[in-house]
């Protein structure tokens, strides 16, 4: 048996194509065969680094025992393994992407393909509301470097610099993110000073190091399967502000020391090991989202000890999606050793 991802041909390295290199990586250590596929001429971002064996997307010479793999975002990739009559599954990294992209009078629940949801937010919408069996819940794993912060120390770098550093990605609807910061920024009326941290073009590591120098992290995002740029951020003691795109919910839980606190129509279902860890309102609620900042950028300042509880959670939840988590749920879905 065969493991064979399709890899889809994009000009950078996005999140969720890191995952599936990732994702590929471990099962090859497992022990199992596995392939990538792609499509067009250009090599895929990050694909040379890979160090995998790459099949051509015009004669990838897929069996009936192998197993294709393909990203909702992508269902026009799902021809070669449903010709070759294989074990065919579609890995949800996306909620939005499962609305539409399908041809006419073709739904998701006519195929014969297995899902795998990459978290119980992305499960739930693709069992309540599409109405599909899902196999599994597969998160993210993150990178070691965001692991690497230092213990907890509130306030220290914040003294120091006399102001708040909030964190934030421009490339995750930056019209919606600057409206937040300048409505945080009227409601604090001068009272701390802010500074602005803008994450571009950086390696993990980078971002890594610019996220342990910062208090905030402000989400800005409206559509998520998982959302890991806040959840990398609570590994580095960044307490994360803003939306959760839906996704965010596998482990994000809203603090009532805000006023702004919202709680999803969805279940959240089940315990976690961790609690509050961080100022989370509705999904595109700008206004909200200010005001929460602003309350957020107050307490980073004012409260060391409440603010310290907000990180040390956060830094929990983070704990619970390392290589060794997604290593552990692959063996399970999989075995750790190849047919």
């Amino acid at each position: 048996m065969r493991m064979v991802f399709f890899v889809p041909t994009l000009s950078r390295l996005s999140g969720g194509l890191a995952l599936i290199y990732k994702m590929a990586a471990l099962l090859h250590e497992m022990g199992h065969q596995v392939f990538l596929c792609y499509m067009g001429r250009a090599l895929p971002a990050g694909l040379k680094e890979s160090r995998l064996p790459i099949l051509p997307w015009d004669e990838p010479g897929l069996e009936r025992r192998d197993i294709w793999w393909v990203p909702e975002s992508w269902p026009n990739a799902l021809a070669p393994g449903l010709r070759a009559g294989c074990r065919t599954i579609v890995y949800a990294q996306n909620w939005i992407f499962m609305l539409g992209g399908l041809p006419e009078g073709v739904t998701w629940g006519s195929l014969p393909v297995e899902y795998i949801a990459v978290s119980r937010p992305v499960r739930w919408f693709m069992e309540e509301v599409l109405r599909l069996p899902v196999l599994a819940e597969l998160p993210p794993a993150l990178e070691d470097c965001f692991f690497a912060a230092p213990e907890i120390a509130p306030h220290e770098h914040t003294a120091k610099r006399r102001k708040v550093r909030v964190a934030w990605m421009p490339r995750k609807n930056k019209a919606l993110a600057e409206r937040i910061q300048l409505l945080a920024l009227e409601s604090l009326h001068g009272e701390v000073e802010v500074e602005w941290a803008a994450l571009r073009d950086l390696t993990p590591g980078e971002v890594a190091s610019q996220l342990r120098a910062s208090d905030i992290f402000l989400c800005s995002s409206l559509a998520e399967g998982f959302g890991l740029p806040p959840l990398e951020a609570m590994a580095c003691g960044c307490v994360p502000v803003g939306f959760a795109g839906v996704g965010g919910w596998e482990y994000m839980r809203g603090s009532p020391l805000s006023f702004c606190n919202y709680t999803p129509c969805l279940p959240l279902g089940g315990e976690r090991p961790w609690g509050d860890n961080g100022f989370f309102v509705s999904d595109g609620d700008v206004f909200s989202a200010g005001l929460a900042l602003a309350q957020a950028i107050r307490l980073a300042w004012d409260s060391p000890q409440e603010w310290k509880e907000l990180q040390r959670q956060g830094v929990l939840a983070a704990s619970n999606y390392n290589l060794e988590a997604m290593r552990g749920r692959l063996a399970a879905l999989f075995g750790g050793a190849g047919a």
